[in-house]
């Protein structure tokens, strides 16, 4: 396993059928599947620590009492808390052997032992109440002495108080949350939740996770993309104006393009560097499943802004959300640029479905 693009290659060959894994809910008589959460607690012990040749960590062999072995997969876009110290940890330092909590995505590729990215990670766990937990800002309310951020799927409530402390992932700690938006990520420190519907929870402490982001480029994809499918030699005629013959993407290029996945502008060029749209990527990944069309679909007006979405897109993402590939919340941000976690995670459910 020398490339994290080598392990979701190799889900292809790994996957067998675990039904109690699965990514999403089995879809019953064509309804609904719902949102997936923003991401799933895991709590084990690393067994092995998986590098590629050039010594980069890109994922860990985990085993838990709980919930079994696990291949958690860790990238740039990986957070590493220290959660005693409520600081970032540096993962240079990790040892086999040592106690994480990892909030992992809900895509989950079905092999033995099943495969997931690792969203954030933390060590360092407080024994005592009031540990770290990532959460997904679902929507905001602010009064004149607190602020209340709606969180998982709406059953969680983080109550934000003038004795709560903050600190930022990167930079300096921010004077307040004035610049929190939907759809943000933070870290919470807090112990007991009020048994209540939705769950309450005084926060002590917030981590804003405001590390930018890498967006997803049309030659990224088609690597992704090619790479997963074994990197299949192609015999295609096709060229560029702006990609060289010897680009170290253009054979995933030149698949994607026999395949009717990327193809090009009309114009010669195909723009590799061009970063993708959620619903562009949606799109792609809709042509990779054969095109279903579904009738009369229903299930996007649940975001307030399903009508930014094109009209190439609309069966792409109708698709999309029936498999429950799409975030939970009031938006989609269907313009909005896409992340290589973004990508990899949708992949990696696609192929856990078609098991």
């Amino acid at each position: 396993m020398k490339k994290r693009f080598t392990a979701l290659a190799l889900c292809g060959a790994l996957l067998c059928c675990i039904p109690a894994l699965a990514a999403a809910p089995a879809e019953e008589d064509g309804k609904d599947v719902p949102p997936l959460p923003a991401s799933y607690l895991y709590y084990g012990e690393v067994k092995s620590l998986i590098h590629d040749e050039d010594g980069t960590l890109t994922s860990l062999h985990m085993d838990s009492q709980q919930y079994g072995e696990y291949v958690m997969h860790v990238s740039g876009e990986t957070f590493w808390i220290d959660g005693g110290n409520r600081t970032p940890s540096d993962p240079s330092t990790l040892k086999e052997g040592e106690e994480l909590h990892v909030f992992r995505s809900p895509m989950t590729a079905l092999s033995l032992p099943p495969q997931s990215p690792a969203l954030a990670i933390v060590r360092n766990m407080p024994e005592k109440a009031g540990g770290a937990h990532y959460h997904k800002v679902e929507a905001l309310e602010k009064t004149e002495d607190e602020l209340r951020i709606t969180t998982d799927q709406g059953s969680l409530y983080l109550f934000i108080t003038e004795e709560t402390t903050l600190s930022a992932y990167t930079g300096d700690a921010p004077e307040n949350l004035d610049g929190l938006r939907v759809g943000d990520y933070v870290m919470a420190w807090y112990g007991a939740v009020a048994r209540s519907y939705p769950g309450q929870a005084r926060v002590q402490h917030v981590m804003t996770l405001n590390r930018p982001s890498q967006p997803l480029t049309r030659s990224a994809f088609a690597v992704l993309l090619y790479t997963a499918k074994g990197s299949p030699a192609v015999d295609f005629d096709v060229s560029y104006s702006d990609v060289e013959p010897d680009a170290d993407y253009m054979e995933a290029l030149r698949w994607a393009a026999s395949e009717k996945l990327i193809s090009g502008y009309g114009d010669g060029r195909v723009g590799p560097g061009d970063v993708l749209s959620r619903e562009q990527m949606a799109a792609i990944f809709w042509r990779w499943a054969g095109s279903p069309m579904l009738m009369d679909y229903p299930g996007l007006t649940q975001y307030s802004d399903a009508g930014d979405i094109a009209p190439f897109a609309q069966p792409a993402l109708a698709w999309a959300h029936q498999k429950g590939l799409l975030p939970a919340g009031e938006t989609l941000s269907p313009k909005e640029t896409v992340t290589q976690a973004e990508a990899e995670s949708m992949l990696l459910a696609l192929e856990s479905q078609e098991a």
